[in-house]
Order: C-alpha cells, then sequence, then structure tokens
C-alpha cells in the first residue's frame, strides 16, 4: 500500500476558511507507479513558519499562534471556506517501459483535520473510494474527487491533511 498526503486547513471565524496542498509521490508498486494530487479552485492561500500559521485570502491576511512541525514551512498551501468544497484530482501513471502487465489499482482518500505534532485529529469527512480496473504500461488516468468542509463549531482552526491511500 502506498500512501499520498496532501495538506488543507481550517479556520472557525465570522467568515470561516479552510485550504488544501498537494504534497508526496506514489511509493507502492514504488518503481511502477506514479501519483500527483492536485487542488483546483482555491480561494487563496496559507503558510506556516515558526511563528505560526497565516491565512492570505483577496486583500486579507489572518494569522494564528499554532505551531506546526518544521516540514509545513515555507509551503503555499491552497485555502477553501469552511461551508464550500474543496474540489481535487488524483493522477496515476503506469512508469513501466516494458512488458504489458496492468494494474488494477484501489485508490482512498482520507481526510482528517491535523494535530499541531502532525498526528491526524478529527474526521473531516467519510473516507472516497475509486477503483482503476487498468492502468496499463505508459498509460495516465485522472481521478476527481471532492470534500464538503462542513460547517462544524467542534472543528479545529490550523492545517488539515488528505492521505490518499493506493
Amino acid at each position: 500500500m502506498q500512501i499520498l498526503w496532501a495538506f488543507f486547513s481550517s479556520l472557525l471565524l465570522v467568515y470561516p476558511l479552510t485550504y488544501s496542498h498537494a504534497a508526496g509521490q506514489h511509493a507502492g508498486e514504488a518503481d511502477k507507479i506514479q501519483a500527483q494530487v492536485n487542488f483546483h479552485d482555491q480561494a487563496g492561500y496559507t503558510t506556516t513558519d515558526a511563528s505560526g500559521i497565516y491565512y492570505h485570502f483577496g486583500s486579507n491576511l489572518l494569522s494564528e499562534p499554532k505551531i506546526y512541525p518544521s516540514w509545513t514551512y515555507g509551503i503555499e498551501y491552497p485555502l477553501y471556506f469552511v461551508g464550500s468544497t474543496m474540489r481535487f484530482s488524483v493522477t496515476l501513471t503506469n512508469t513501466s517501459t516494458q512488458g504489458n502487465k496492468s494494474f488494477k489499482i484501489r485508490i482512498q482518500a482520507l481526510n482528517h483535520a491535523m494535530e499541531t505534532d502532525g498526528a491526524l485529529g478529527m474526521e473531516l469527512a467519510p473516507p472516497q473510494e475509486w477503483i482503476v480496473e487498468s492502468l496499463k504500461p505508459g498509460e495516465t488516468k485522472t481521478l476527481e474527487g471532492s470534500v464538503y468542509i462542513a460547517p462544524n463549531p467542534d472543528l479545529p482552526s490550523g492545517l488539515d491533511v488528505t492521505k490518499i491511500r493506493i
């Protein structure tokens, strides 16, 4: 099983918001299948550093003194509003250069809040699952997914994670 991590966040305000970012590469049939996550139609972006988290949307900048692991620093994460739908795609490529073996692939997307220590927290949406019946050598397929980010007073502000299992 290979895992691809993608990050997003939520911030509960008078007009709350959330964001996401793709990260990582598929590593299961490691040398034969490559995966990439892309997010679509974001409302802005956020960043983190040793001082906290920063939400950028329009001409607005909001921040919180929440400190996340240093591996989250210096990356722009796409931003989505709570109460909206985060749309994403997962692109799979069979990188085999020889043979004609097709792969049958099961993909799951899991969405959770992220704790400041980097651990997975509260579930944000039920898991989504896709089956790719056949991915031939050299072939690429793109799957579309979405997560409704429900307004929830218990949803902590800050980074969240979409974990793609392949």
